[in-house]
């Protein structure tokens, strides 16, 4: 017990220097000292984990433990970093922890700072301009992003995109194009919203015949597919089940 007692001692210490270097609030190392075991654990996960960039999942992970706390340590963390350094890098982190935040405004405005210089055509960044453009209900400037990432990256594949792209059209009133999108991503789409929201579109253009084999269809896959995959989709399965 010693031994243990003595390394936890030197992990909190560890930690608390951590926090005063990297400018965290104080509460954190009020946190760290005053409950150790599990103040130490959630620091490493909430804290230490995000400053080694292991990815937007980690830092979503996270957030998660952390928001019980303060909901908004990991945005202005973000924000401080990218007052430190203005980079394309900083830019992204800051815009993803926007888009996490229901902040769709400022994740625009972010996204689009990061479409210069070598970036400027970069298809990754441009969906996620297109995302949070959709995210803020502004479809028209989502077509015209979309459509531009088409122009500039035309072997770009991305099934997201593609159903963004589809989504986009029918929240515009184009109905039309957007089941011709709908059909495509039926048979490619891996999961079953897009299955799902073709669906609910022919149904509610008339179509009910074949709305409702989709959602059959949707069903027999749901009961072919193992559980993890049905769990995944219990909405959309729940949906189809529904119709």
């Amino acid at each position: 017990m010693h031994v243990l007692g003595m390394l936890l001692l030197m992990i909190q210490v560890s930690f608390a220097v951590h926090a005063v270097r990297r400018g965290r609030d104080t509460y954190w190392v009020y946190i760290i000292l005053f409950v150790p075991a599990i103040g130490c654990m959630v620091y490493f996960v909430t804290q230490v984990l995000a400053d080694l960039e292991r990815g937007r999942a980690v830092r979503m992970a996270g957030n998660r433990l952390v928001g019980a706390v303060d909901p908004q340590q990991e945005l202005r963390y973000r924000k401080a970093q990218l007052n430190r350094c203005d980079s394309i890098e900083k830019r992204l982190q800051l815009a993803d922890e926007c888009m996490e935040a229901g902040m769709w405004q400022d994740a625009v405005v972010l996204y689009a700072r990061c479409l210069q210089g070598v970036q400027q055509d970069d298809p990754r960044i441009m969906l996620q301009l297109a995302q949070a453009q959709f995210a803020s209900n502004d479809y028209a400037e989502t077509k015209v992003a979309l459509d531009r990432l088409i122009e500039v990256n035309p072997d770009f594949r991305s099934a997201d995109g593609h159903l963004l792209y589809a989504r986009t059209l029918e929240s515009l009133g184009m109905l039309e194009e957007a089941v011709v999108e709908y059909r495509v991503l039926a048979d490619s789409y891996p999961g079953e919203e897009a299955r799902a929201r073709y669906g609910l579109l022919l149904k509610r253009l008339g179509d009910a015949n074949t709305a409702t084999a989709v959602f059959r269809e949707i069903l027999l896959r749901a009961k072919r597919a193992p559980r993890y995959y049905r769990k995944k989709e219990k909405h959309w399965i729940q949906l189809a089940r529904m119709n």
